[in-house]
């Protein structure tokens, strides 16, 4: 396999991602049967992941990624500059501050932090939040004030494969002891997202009344279809009862809907 291929093992290894769209996931699927080819995308399931990891381990492949041995400003020059050193967001988590003494996020914003910097900071509830654009659109979700109840909040990007890493911003879940809110798409992946999350005190979703009509109106079945297959199972078997009404409901419209499409406040 070419470098590019073990590098796709280590980050579906690391982010455990239920599916993923890219090319490269596509031929993985067809020349390495990793995952299963369903529409446009690839879906995972937990063997997947082991054998992705044995995949690398009969390579002698590290699991995870070696750290860079030298900061970036130490590379050799320009050209060897992404090779030789540590990615600028290596370690870093994309966060907002909300009510947090000494700290201002201006709208449409946010901040890069150390993960353990975030983690120290005097928050009451971490407010995990599924996509970067959503995030900096925070300060205009009014719906979401019932949530936070004028509590001192650390909104939470979930992170992405290559950049404020999914499992950087895991570490910081992960290591909190704070209550947790949950702010994910509403499609069975958002869901199951929610479900998985620990410490959770809510999943936070606008009023019924105004999201039914938003999710009629955009008429994202493909939201609902494409990852149906990959999701039923565990949100079938979970009992929690904002999933589950929120599982119920999505079912009864077999639509979703991104949070960039969330309403926000004049």
């Amino acid at each position: 396999m070419t470098p590019a291929q073990y590098t796709f093992l280590r980050n579906l290894v690391a982010n455990r991602s239920p599916q993923l769209r890219s090319a490269i996931a596509k031929e993985m699927a067809d020349t390495e049967d990793l995952g299963q080819v369903r529409g446009r995308a690839v879906h995972y399931e937990e063997a997947d992941f082991i054998k992705a990891e044995t995949k690398l381990r009969n390579a002698r492949y590290s699991i995870v990624a070696p750290a860079a041995g030298r900061r970036r400003f130490e590379a050799d020059d320009a050209a060897s500059e992404k090779a030789s050193a540590a990615p600028v967001t290596e370690g870093l988590v994309a966060v907002l501050a909300d009510r947090i003494p000494g700290i201002a996020t201006p709208e449409g914003s946010f901040l890069a932090m150390d993960w353990q910097a975030a983690l120290a900071l005097p928050y009451e509830v971490l407010v995990v939040c599924e996509n970067l654009e959503p995030l900096r659109r925070f300060h205009r979700y009014g719906w979401m004030l019932p949530y936070l109840k004028r509590r001192r909040a650390l909104v939470l990007f979930r992170g992405a494969p290559n950049w404020f890493r999914i499992d950087t911003a895991s570490r910081l879940v992960g290591n909190d002891t704070r209550p947790t809110l949950g702010l994910f798409d509403f499609d069975p992946k958002g869901l199951a997202m929610a479900a998985s999350l620990p410490r959770r005190e809510a999943l936070c979703l606008p009023e019924w009344d105004v999201l039914e009509l938003l999710v009629t109106a955009r008429n994202r079945h493909d939201l609902f279809g494409d990852q149906l297959a990959g999701c039923r199972a565990e949100l079938d078997a979970c009992n929690d009862q904002d999933i589950s009404l929120a599982w119920t409901r999505m079912r009864r419209l077999t639509r979703g809907l991104n949070q960039e499409a969330f309403p926000e406040s004049d």
